[in-house]
């Protein structure tokens, strides 16, 4: 709640009259619990797509000209080198998130929700046996004239994490789109008190009603 007294008009003789009474308007109640959820799926989902760019992915039987039959295992950072920097993106995005607002913030959840895309499509592909061996293949770097034995098995820890932490990055995107302009924005406590001031303003229907009855919406104390 904003209260805030009108100012006063003048007598004929240049003396106030009496006090008018204090208004208030109430305020929008800002979104902390949805920019509270933003946040823990951000470092939830740098956590995730960080371990499952460690993890194993596949594993496949190679034979090679000089070693024979080898086992071999890849891991999400081969199979799918975008886990890494999403995983950075999401932990960058909690210190953005906090200090902006606005549209910079809209244009971080559509980021978000962009970058979040790909990683979701890669690992939806994983089911597809052919596919995974291509790529455990291409990522294992293996010698020349090197022929993958039967199937490739999928080893889905990985895959699942990297799965959790694309969607977690793509809810935040699509919270930061819909609702990131009401949410509180934190950095907001250490800006110097002229930026404060500049940043509140009146909706156009508040400030030319407060115009008509003669008040000054410019004047310090008002919230502008």
């Amino acid at each position: 709640m904003q209260c805030w007294p009108p100012s006063p008009p003048r007598a004929p003789c240049g003396w106030p009259l009496a006090s008018p009474p204090v208004r208030c308007v109430p305020e929008r109640a800002p979104a902390r619990g949805t920019l509270v959820a933003v946040i823990v799926a951000l470092i939830a989902a740098s956590v995730l797509l960080g371990v499952s760019a460690l993890l194993g992915w596949a594993q496949l039987d190679v034979r090679e000209p000089l070693r024979g039959i080898v086992a071999v295992r890849v891991d999400g950072s081969a199979v799918l080198p975008a886990l890494s920097p999403l995983a950075l993106l999401a932990l960058a995005a909690v210190a953005a998130v906090l200090a902006t607002g606005g549209w910079t913030r809209w244009l971080l959840g559509a980021l978000l929700l962009v970058a979040a895309t790909l990683p979701i499509v890669e690992v939806l592909r994983v089911a597809d046996g052919r596919w995974l061996t291509g790529a455990a293949t291409a990522a294992a770097e293996l010698p020349a004239r090197s022929v993958p034995l039967g199937t490739t098995t999928v080893l889905f820890a990985g895959p699942a994490l990297a799965a959790g932490g694309a969607l977690l990055v793509a809810a935040a995107g699509v919270a930061l789109v819909a609702r990131g302009h009401q949410m509180p924005r934190l950095g907001r406590r250490y800006q110097s008190p002229t930026a404060r001031q500049n940043e509140r303003t009146l909706p156009d229907g508040r400030f030319w009603e407060r115009m008509d009855a003669g008040e000054d919406p410019t004047e310090p104390g008002d919230p502008r």
